[in-house]
């Protein structure tokens, strides 16, 4: 018999349906979805609840949301009630369902919140759910990026908007964008921070890596658009005034990563925000920067020159760099302390701490070797799905090298498949260049110099963007 019933408005609120089944999952809990509109479909939604043997019934809806209270008119069975945000943010569901009258009672969970259904449906059929849910994905740690991709998409509106009249020279969604100044110089701009790997910092009260990470997160994304970085600036937001040892630790990790990237500390701002960051431990911070790089308009890398058959290289990356982590921590810290010695001799809080790689010497000696870099994509939040910036296009990865054993350690503790790895993580690869195959030798002569790197594959024409992983079988569209 299925335990649960999980019925939705609309097929366009399976993403909240997916948060639902996947604790349902975890918890090994058996349910059906059944998808149904109350307002055009009233007579099917009666039919799916009373045919159902379900013993409890989540209903997903939003705008009028009147599906869980319809649906609890047919049953005396529990009916959890989950609202989904659309033109009012999702109180027009939360109060259509949490208003219903005596003798009809539906539970209701937060906007959008279908893991609270499925544990209030587990605790309903008495099942204990334990304590947190190894992630097996990006999504179930919290970060779900089809959501991040719809905030990119409504704010891009407003981006573009702001490009009328002026001499912006790439699209919104690049790593960076650029301004043309004049005949010979354009600058250009990004923006970053250090994300949750903050918080294994404020875990083992560790600072003096982040520093590094903020200025490569921002000097890496400059290069992948031919520019050269000139100046980085920082922005501290923390709990408290920070103590000098902290900021110490800071401040020579920023200027660890400006001094390898060869540009100054211009300045910077520190906030006190104590309604707004929380820590986990006796500091709480968050650490963003911004950096500032110019470049001839004629030698911009944008990816449009990118042609059918040049050669994919990979330049070696040292770790986890500084995404992922939200997936990474929840699981590694469910089997793990920070203290656990690993097998390739670090400490887990050690190896997480590992400072990002700083790909701006090796952007340097490829523009100094005069080589026709066609691409450049620094691998951070998404994992591969970055390569995909660069040209709509098949890029064939025909080789991969044998990634750093930290991947396999977060693969293996949560039962992360391939594709999850791939466009969440950047197993190994953290930077990829594309050159013409006749500049491919001296490319690579150039780039082992600094780090190991390899020839992963070719560039294939296509008219719709991919990028193909043979050695995992891994196709991202």
């Amino acid at each position: 018999m299925t335990d649960i019933l999980v019925i939705a408005g609309s097929e366009s609120d399976d993403r909240i349906v997916k948060k639902t089944t996947d604790v349902l999952d975890a918890l090994k809990i058996t349910y059906e979805v059944q998808f149904a509109s109350a307002h055009r479909e009233p007579d099917r939604v009666k039919e799916i609840v009373t045919n159902s043997k379900a013993k409890v019934i989540i209903a997903i809806a939003g705008l009028a949301a009147a599906l869980p209270g319809v649906v609890a008119s047919y049953t005396n069975r529990p009916v959890i009630g989950v609202p989904v945000a659309a033109a009012l943010g999702g109180l027009d569901a939360l109060l259509s369902i949490v208003q219903m009258p005596k003798g009809v009672p539906v539970a209701t969970v937060g906007i959008e919140n279908g893991q609270n259904a499925a544990y209030l449906a587990a605790r309903i059929l008495g099942i204990e759910a334990p304590a947190e849910i190894v992630p097996h994905s990006y999504a179930q740690a919290g970060v779900d990026t089809k959501e991040v991709s719809r905030s990119h998409r409504v704010l891009g509106d407003f981006v573009r908007k702001s490009f009328e009249d002026t001499s912006v020279m790439q699209d919104f969604g690049h790593y960076a964008n650029t301004v043309k100044i004049s005949d010979d110089v354009c600058i250009s701009l990004t923006t970053d921070g250090v994300g949750s790997k903050t918080i294994i910092a404020e875990m083992l009260d560790k600072y003096d890596t982040i520093g590094q990470d903020c200025v490569a997160m921002n000097v890496n994304d400059l290069i992948c658009v031919g520019a050269t970085p000139v100046g980085f600036v920082d922005y501290i937001a923390c709990e408290k005034p920070l103590p000098d040892s902290v900021l110490g630790q800071i401040g020579k990790s920023l200027l660890e990563g400006c001094k390898i990237a060869g540009i100054p500390i211009l300045g910077g701002e520190t906030a006190i925000l104590p309604e707004m960051i929380r820590g986990h431990g006796h500091i709480g911070l968050d650490l963003a920067g911004t950096a500032v790089g110019t470049a001839h308009p004629s030698r911009l890398i944008d990816g449009s020159q990118i042609q059918n058959g040049d050669a994919i290289l990979g330049v070696a990356s040292n770790g986890l760099h500084s995404n992922g982590f939200t997936l990474a921590r929840k699981a590694l810290l469910s089997k793990y302390a920070l203290s656990d010695e690993m097998p390739w001799g670090a400490t887990l809080g050690d190896e997480l701490l590992r400072p990002t790689r700083i790909y701006v010497p090796h952007f340097k000696a490829l523009v100094n070797a005069e080589i026709d870099v066609r691409g450049l994509a620094h691998i951070t939040g998404t994992g591969f799905t970055k390569v995909l910036r660069l040209k709509r296009a098949r890029f064939v990865f025909d080789f991969f090298p044998e990634p750093h054993p930290i991947f396999s350690l977060i693969r293996d503790t949560a039962s992360v498949d391939n594709l999850e790895m791939f466009t969440t993580f950047n197993m190994g690869i953290g930077l990829v260049v594309v050159v013409p195959q006749k500049e491919k030798a001296a490319a690579m002569k150039t780039l082992q110099v600094m780090d190991n790197t390899y020839e992963l594959g070719h560039v294939e024409a296509a008219e719709r963007g991919s990028v193909v992983i043979r050695p995992y079988e891994v196709i991202i569209e």
